[in-house]
């Protein structure tokens, strides 16, 4: 920063500006940038200021703000940025789902439309708020970027706080606004004062009066400044950085009030909860895989296809979680108090006994009167339980569907008993298979989420051969005082292929049997079949030990992980 005026000033401000929304809020100060490239922040080049969502920090670009002959507005510029995290959007899940609803009404524009209308929107909504109730002049900051000849979009958005804030035509609009213009710009500033309290489902309509000009622009490529170039852009990028929340499920504000039309991407139904409950969003629909990939896309997030899919399943599951099962042991067993030994400097501070050290020495000397209680164990009264390990089988042949494209309910499922699993400190080996050596597995059972969600999650797409020497292995290679674990498959009639010889010759049937053995905690074939007893094979499976349960549609797997967390194992 080589203007230090400038800087006093607009720190002085700073207090104000916060004090306009409300005297409890409470941000860091701004980062004031002269060189935003140079320092780190190549997004605000060009831009007066901005927010960013992920840790809510403004920047100021000094050199933007001399050059627009901003430098006497501090209070309205802070005020404006501070509105972002305030008022609109206010958070990086709803700064999405504006975007999101915004999509929908957009289609046949350029990409880097949607965020400029979003950025549009929003702003009006905090501007609005700061002028007629926060005592902010922000038609000062309009005032000083005023362009008598503007674009198409500047003109409408401009004319829009003249109705706004009731003042002249022309002192903040570009000259020349024609009738057509006025009346769109008239019904923007309804829809800001409409939808004020609730401004995500006011979006659609605020896009839809936006679009026919934002297209224009496009089209008439005449050499007239775009509103980018104007450095108003400030959320632009404040969705970049890490990956919302809450995005897998809609909003029913995004859509209009008849509910969502298939024009962004497919909506997929949301089943009930595990308790009968709706879902999260209230109208039971939540977005399809590949839109929502597409929307963090959009948000300019960076993260790879692979997160990408596990995080859209795990937000899925979260709803549907239930604790896994555990198993009774012998007796839990009870700390005993012993005796003392000395606590030193550097030794956790928790474990410090005061009371014990005050009864050596009144004056505590770290190392020399100051102790630490010693503890064994003594059997209680309470039986202890052991948390039961999940082996997970998935199939991924041809004909199951991608999960990085259309919801997987296989996936889905089996994220929720993965999760269910982790959760009660159990651990999980997740198995992919398809063909013939063409499966993916976790390294052994492991409690590392991001490992799991990645096989679960991820797709091979090949023929159908039940992995029976990954079964073999498993099992063989289990130590006997190893924790229970249950073996879940899901699949369809393709798992008829356990029962064929595996690679050495040995029949399926002897390695399920064995394995259902070392593992003592049961084996459950969640299968996909219209009758499991006109299932050719499923007398083999039951007297090797299996449970079949069957689902003629792949939404009951989610009705099963419940009956399976309650019947299999609670009665044990």
């Amino acid at each position: 920063m080589n203007d230090p005026a400038l800087l006093a000033a607009w720190e002085a401000a700073w207090p104000r500006a916060l004090a306009a929304w409300s005297p409890y809020i409470q941000l860091r100060p701004p980062r004031f940038l002269a060189h935003p490239a140079k320092e780190g922040e190549p997004g605000m080049d060009g831009q007066i200021a901005a927010i960013r969502m992920r840790d809510l920090t403004v920047l100021v670009n000094t050199t933007v703000v001399r050059e627009r002959g901003l430098a006497h507005l501090a209070l309205p510029v802070l005020a404006h940025e501070i509105g972002h995290h305030v008022h609109v959007p206010g958070s990086l899940t709803d700064n999405a789902r504006l975007l999101a609803a915004m999509v929908r009404m957009l289609e046949g524009l350029p990409e880097s439309a949607p965020p400029m209308v979003a950025n549009l929107y929003a702003d009006l909504l905090v501007n609005d708020r700061l002028q007629r109730r926060g005592g902010v002049d922000i038609a000062a900051v309009y005032r000083a970027l005023r362009d008598p000849t503007g674009s198409r979009v500047w003109g409408l958005y401009t004319r829009a706080y003249e109705h706004l804030w009731r003042l002249p035509a022309g002192s903040l609009a570009p000259d020349g606004i024609d009738a057509p213009t006025d009346g769109d710009a008239l019904l923007v500033a309804r829809i800001v004062r409409a939808f004020a309290g609730d401004w995500l489902r006011g979006a659609r309509r605020f896009a839809s009066v936006v679009y026919p000009y934002v297209l224009a622009d496009q089209e008439e490529q005449a050499g007239k400044p775009s509103f980018a170039t104007k450095g108003l852009l400030d959320t632009r990028d404040a969705g970049q950085g890490e990956i919302p929340d809450g995005l897998a499920d809609l909003d029913d504000a995004e859509g209009d009030d008849d509910g969502f039309e298939d024009d962004y991407g497919r909506v997929e139904p949301t089943a009930g909860r595990s308790d009968g409950a709706s879902g999260p969003s209230g109208g039971g629909q939540a977005r399809a895989p590949y839109t929502y990939a597409d929307l963090l896309r959009r948000l300019g997030v960076l993260a790879d296809a692979t997160q990408v899919t596990a995080r859209y399943y795990r937000e899925r599951a979260l709803p549907h979680l239930l604790p896994f099962p555990t198993r009774r042991a012998p007796r839990v067993m009870e700390p005993l108090a012993e005796g003392y030994e000395m606590w030193e400097a550097g030794d956790a501070l928790e474990d410090l006994d005061v009371l014990g050290s005050m009864m050596v020495s009144p004056v505590p000397i770290p190392g020399i009167t100051t102790v630490r209680r010693v503890y064994g164990e003594t059997p209680g009264s309470a039986p202890a339980r052991r948390p039961v390990d999940l082996d997970l089988y998935v199939d991924c042949s041809g004909s199951m569907p991608d999960p990085a494209r259309d919801l997987s309910w296989l996936a889905l499922a089996g994220v929720i008993l993965a999760l269910s699993a982790l959760r009660t400190g159990g651990r999980v080996q997740a198995t992919l298979w398809s063909g013939a050596g063409q499966t993916a597995r976790t390294d052994g059972f492991v409690t590392d989420e991001t490992a799991i969600l990645d096989v679960v999650c991820g797709y091979i797409s090949g023929g159908t051969s039940f992995p029976l020497p990954l079964l073999r292995q498993t099992w063989e290679d289990r130590p006997a005082d190893a924790p229970a674990a249950h073996i879940v498959v899901i699949s369809d009639d393709g798992v008829d292929t356990m029962l064929e010889d595996d690679e050495r010759g040995v029949p399926g049937a002897e390695v399920a049997a064995m394995a259902l053995a070392r593992a003592r905690g049961g084996g459950t074939l969640v299968l996909n079949l219209s009758d499991v007893e006109r299932y050719q094979p499923a007398p083999t499976l039951r007297a090797l030990g299996w449970r079949l349960h069957a689902v003629t549609r792949w939404e009951d797997l989610l009705v099963f992980a419940r009956a399976f967390v309650r019947e299999t194992f609670d009665a044990s």
